[in-house]
C-alpha cells in the first residue's frame, strides 16, 4: 500500500512537470497580457476601506434605480425594496437579482465605476483567464497574495486576488463554505460580485467585523469555543461549480478587508474534484488521504450547517490531490485521537512520508508567528519535547540529538517599516506580561 501511493505520487510529480512544461510556451503572452492590462488600469491601492453599504444611493441615480427594480425578480422581499427606496439598492443584492451572465456583468461594472467615482483607487483582473496561471503552477498549485502596495507583486506567477480564486474559468460557482476566524460579509460579497459569481454561501467565523444584516441566501454561524483552551483558528473553503464537482481551497488569510489588502497569505488551491460516479468502486481518496483528513476535520464541528458540504465531500473524487492536510479544531484530545491535529498530526505525516539525511542534525529548525502564547519556564519544556520532536519525524527514525532552534519575531524596527504600521493597524499579539515570564526566548530570536 505504501509503494502504491508513494508511485501514485511521483507520477502526479512527472504529469503535473509535463503540463507545466507545455504551457511554458504560452506562459511569456499571459504574463504580458498582464502587463498591458494593468498599465491601462489605475494603480491598486485600496480596493476597500470601509464597506459596510456599497448603494446606488437614490437622489444620485433615482433613473438607474428605479430600472433595476425595473429588472429584479418578483420574488424581491419588501424589506429590499424598502432599502431601494430610503437607503438605495445595494450592488450584491442587485447581483442576485439578474438572471444572465450579461446582466451580471453590467452589475459587475457599475460596482467598480462607482467605487472610483467614491474615490477608491480600485485595480481588478478581468475574469476568465486564472486557469491558465492555475496550470502553470503545477505540481503543488501554491499562491501568494498581491500586495497592493508593492507593485512588483501584481505580475508575479504565483502572486494571486482574492477574486482569482473565484475565476469563471474553473466554472460556475453555485454554492460555496467558508470557514475563518475573522469575517466581513460585505467584503466577502463584494469578492464574489468582482469575479462575477453568486454569494449563496455558508459561513463559520469566529468574530465578525461588520453589521451587515444577512440575505436568506447567506448563512453565517458563530464557533462557540467548547473550552477555555484551543480556538477555531483555521480558513479553508470549499466551492461547488454548477456540475457538481467541488474545488478546496487551504489559506492563512481571514475574510476580511486587511488580511487581503497589505500582508502576505499563502493558499493553495486543490484542482476540480468531479463528483464520483454512481458505478466508481473506489470511495475517490487521495494517495496522501486528504479526504479522510478534511471529512474528519468537517465532522469535528458537529455543526448541522456543515451536512450538505460533508456530503458533497464524501461524494467527490479526491484522487488527483497530492497534498496532505494537517488541521487544528477546538477541543481535547487524548490517546490515538491527539495524533490527528496539529503539531501531532504534522509528526504522524513525516513518519509516514519523510527520510532525512545523515547531516539533518546540521539544519536549522526555524519558526514564525504573529501570536505568541506561553511557551513556559523554558525551552526544554513544551517547545523541545512538543515541536521539536514532531518536527524532526521521519520514516525511519527519530534524531537523537535535535537540530538548533531559531525564532522569528518581528521588532519594532521592522513593524515601523511594514504596510500596517502606514496603515496604522497590526495583527501581532504579543503581551509585555507574557514576554516577562519567559526571558529565555531571547537567546532562540
Amino acid at each position: 500500500m505504501t509503494q502504491e501511493r508513494q508511485d501514485k505520487l511521483k507520477q502526479m510529480d512527472i504529469e503535473a512537470e509535463a503540463l507545466s512544461r507545455a504551457l511554458s510556451n504560452k506562459e511569456h503572452e499571459s504574463s504580458e497580457n498582464i502587463k498591458t492590462r494593468n498599465k491601462s488600469q489605475s494603480p491598486a491601492g485600496s480596493v476597500i476601506n470601509k464597506i459596510k453599504e456599497i448603494n446606488i444611493e437614490s437622489n444620485k441615480h433615482s433613473k438607474e434605480s428605479q430600472q433595476i427594480s425595473d429588472d429584479s425578480q418578483s420574488s424581491s422581499t419588501s424589506k429590499k425594496q424598502s432599502q431601494s427606496t430610503d437607503k438605495g439598492i445595494s450592488l450584491t443584492d442587485t447581483y442576485e437579482a439578474r438572471d444572465s451572465e450579461k446582466s451580471r456583468k453590467e452589475v459587475r461594472e457599475k460596482a467598480i465605476r462607482m467605487m472610483r467615482q467614491s474615490g477608491y483607487d480600485v485595480s481588478v483582473l478581468e475574469p476568465g483567464e486564472f486557469a491558465l496561471k492555475y496550470a502553470l503552477s503545477a505540481p503543488y498549485h501554491l499562491f501568494y497574495t498581491r500586495v497592493e502596495k508593492a507593485k512588483e507583486t501584481y505580475n508575479q506567477k504565483f502572486s494571486i486576488t482574492f477574486p482569482e480564486i473565484l475565476d469563471i474559468s474553473f466554472g460556475e460557482i453555485v454554492n460555496s463554505l467558508h470557514l475563518t476566524y475573522i469575517l466581513d460579509v460585505e467584503w466577502l460579497c463584494l469578492q464574489y460580485l468582482l469575479a462575477g459569481q453568486s454569494t449563496n454561501m455558508t459561513i463559520l467565523y469566529g468574530e465578525r467585523t461588520d453589521e451587515e444584516e444577512l440575505d436568506d441566501n447567506i448563512t453565517a454561524v458563530q464557533v462557540q469555543m467548547p473550552f477555555e483552551f484551543g480556538s477555531h483558528h483555521t480558513k479553508i473553503m470549499i466551492l461547488q461549480y454548477k456540475d457538481d464537482g467541488i474545488r478546496v481551497v487551504v489559506s492563512t488569510a481571514n475574510l476580511y478587508f486587511e488580511d487581503w489588502q497589505n500582508r502576505m497569505q499563502g493558499m493553495w488551491i486543490s484542482p476540480h474534484l468531479p463528483r464520483l460516479s454512481k458505478a466508481a468502486k473506489r470511495c475517490g481518496e487521495s494517495p496522501t488521504n486528504f479526504k479522510k483528513d478534511l471529512q474528519r476535520y468537517l465532522n469535528s464541528y458537529q455543526n448541522p450547517a456543515l451536512k450538505r458540504w460533508r456530503d458533497l465531500v464524501r461524494k467527490a473524487d479526491f484522487s488527483a490531490v497530492n497534498v496532505c492536510l494537517i488541521a487544528s479544531t477546538p477541543g481535547y484530545f487524548r490517546r490515538t485521537d491527539v495524533d490527528l491535529w496539529g503539531y501531532k498530526k504534522l509528526a504522524n505525516v513525516l513518519s509516514q512520508h519523510v527520510m532525512l539525511p545523515s547531516n539533518a542534525r546540521k539544519w536549522s529548525i526555524i519558526a514564525q508567528s504573529s501570536a505568541v502564547g506561553s511557551f513556559g519556564p523554558k525551552y526544554e519544556g513544551w517547545l523541545s519535547k512538543e515541536i521539536i520532536r514532531s518536527m524532526t519525524r521521519e520514516t525511519k527514525r527519530d534524531l537523537k540529538n535535535y537540530p538548533k532552534f531559531q525564532f522569528i519575531y518581528p521588532s519594532v524596527k521592522n513593524y515601523e517599516q511594514s504596510f500596517d504600521y502606514q496603515d496604522d493597524i497590526s495583527c501581532f499579539l504579543y503581551s509585555r506580561e507574557l514576554h516577562s515570564k519567559q526571558q529565555w526566548i531571547k537567546s532562540y530570536l
